[in-house]
């Protein structure tokens, strides 16, 4: 949708298109003719069945709150850059940011997964925390003002813009809030709070990992009788985020979880759970050496990887993502065996890695490997390193795990439309469980599925996506069988844990913290 007559706002702000609307106004994409960039414009519009006092109250009480939230320099919080009172409206200039909302996303690609969600909330933890230290409660926290920008970046917007429900008896002026993620006191009592934030935020997450709203009705009178009278509804796709969720929704705000109590939380639920975040291990004892064997000094010899692995490989890399990188075939691997005998002549001794000298700790059984492809990571002792036209492929014996490795270029801020586009030639019998962005530095994405091969077992592959600095990035593929999943997250684990850039060994993939 166009402005019907070309708009510009306080002689500077140029109306281009819509780009979203509600109960209290319109967003417009704008740009900015003095400072030459684009903009998003807030129009602010009161219904026009309240009566004037209430129209002007509303107009005057958006003003002040923008104006608060303009204090705020956060990177999980819009920017808003002006506020102005022009053409009988008031106008809210903020940030532009290329995205979709968390609303949007969880309702075209299903809710998220437990880990992708845990990231996304303590991105808006950190915002709420930022604002209420300024003193600014946000009052409308939803799945529809969380932004994911494109390079996976978490945005909270519409500070202070709440949409308008109706107030419950003893109330004499509106209430504002969304009916469905509105906390029960501001209901009951009227009282806003910075807990009142942290119960709408526990049903933001609700919805982002159930698919609706902690309490869904037809419709928001519905809504706000079960809110009043009535536990969440209980969830359909349980784990280890409602734990937090469910201390979030807590109705007394005097029992509700806390905010430092929900960064804990957070924090110990991001550890524990399988990602590109560290996961601490025992040491090994003292004095064992763990070694790599580099692919320059160990002999190579040619020869057919392990059927299995293989043809996971081909099949992934035909049809399911290596695309995005390179070829539309894999032929038979390259391979050469990664052991733990002692290091050849050949490698000098600054080739060793000891435990305490490993950018990670290796349990028993793993040894550090170095490779000439540009990055390192622990590897399982007895299993064979494999070469494919687009990258390096680790696998068992068996055929069965396989763990690939595919040097990329810069993924341009859209690491998951990388992914999107790849989906649309699936492996066959393709099952998406999930597929998001990771909150990473520089970006990336992630994207979980099964499928089955045309002969044996049912398999099941996690991809990730890992910008590495501005020129270049990583695709990592892990694959089992589909039966074995959950045996095999140890092991994916340590590999994605483990796996650095060797340009800068210093960088892990780390999920900022709450």
């Amino acid at each position: 949708m166009e402005p019907d007559d070309e708009l510009v706002v306080a002689g500077r702000y140029r109306l281009i298109a819509l780009a979203g609307f509600g109960g209290m106004g319109r967003v417009w994409r704008a740009h900015d003719d003095l400072l030459d960039r684009e903009v998003a414009v807030k129009e602010v519009l009161a219904p026009d069945d309240l009566p004037d006092p209430a129209r002007a109250k509303i107009q005057r009480d958006t003003v002040r709150e923008a104006r608060a939230a303009a204090r705020l320099d956060h990177p999980h919080v819009v920017g808003i850059f002006d506020v102005i009172q022009a053409s009988g409206r008031s106008w809210i200039v903020m940030e532009y940011v290329p995205s979709r909302s968390l609303h949007d996303i969880v309702i075209s690609d299903g809710p998220l997964p437990h880990r992708n969600a845990a990231r996304i909330a303590a991105s808006l933890l950190d915002a709420l925390d930022a604002a209420h230290r300024a003193g600014v409660l946000h009052l409308d926290v939803k799945p529809q003002n969380v932004l994911i920008a494109e390079d996976g970046r978490v945005v909270l917007t519409d500070f202070g813009l709440a949409t308008m429900i109706t107030a419950p008896a003893g109330h004499d002026e509106p209430l504002m809030g969304s009916p469905f993620y509105i906390a029960p006191e501001r209901v009951r009592d009227g009282a806003s709070s910075r807990q009142a934030d942290l119960w709408s935020l526990g049903a933001t997450l609700y919805m982002a990992v159930e698919g609706r709203p902690p309490y869904d009705r037809p419709d928001a009178a519905e809504a706000i009788t079960a809110l009043l009278t009535e536990a969440p509804d209980p969830p359909q796709h349980p784990g280890p985020l409602h734990t937090v969720i469910a201390g979030l929704l807590t109705t007394d705000p005097e029992r509700r979880l806390t905010a430092d109590d929900a960064r804990l939380a957070l924090r110990n639920l991001n550890r524990r759970a399988v990602g590109v975040h560290a996961v601490p291990v025992s040491p090994r004892p003292a004095g064992k050496a763990v070694r790599y064997r580099s692919t320059a000094a160990t002999p190579r010899w040619r020869g057919l990887l392990v059927a299995g692995i293989a043809a996971a490989i081909a099949t992934i890399g035909a049809t399911a993502g290596v695309r995005a990188y390179g070829s539309e075939s894999v032929p038979a691997a390259v391979v050469t065996p990664v052991s733990a005998s002692p290091t050849p002549p050949s490698v000098t001794l600054t080739d060793a890695v000891r435990d305490d000298e490993a950018p990670v700790s290796l349990p028993e059984g793993w040894l550090w490997h170095v490779d000439t492809a540009g990055f390192a990571l622990p590897v399982p002792r007895g299993w064979q390193r494999g070469t494919t036209p687009d990258g390096v492929c680790f696998g068992d014996t068996n055929g069965v795990r396989s763990f690939t490795v595919e040097p990329g270029g810069p993924l341009d801020g859209r690491p998951l439309r990388r992914w999107q586009d790849a989906e649309q030639k699936p492996p066959p019998g393709y099952q998406k469980i999930s597929m998001g962005p990771l909150l990473i530095t520089g970006g990336g994405a992630d994207w979980e599925y099964s499928w089955q091969p045309a002969t044996g077992p049912r398999m099941h592959t996690y991809r990730m996506l890992l910008a590495a600095g501005d020129d270049r990035s990583y695709a990592l593929t892990w694959t089992s069988r589909d039966a074995d999943w959950s045996l095999d997250l140890p092991v994916q684990r340590i590999l994605v844990n483990g796996f650095r850039d060797s340009a800068e060994p210093a960088v892990t993939w780390t999920i900022p913290g709450p």
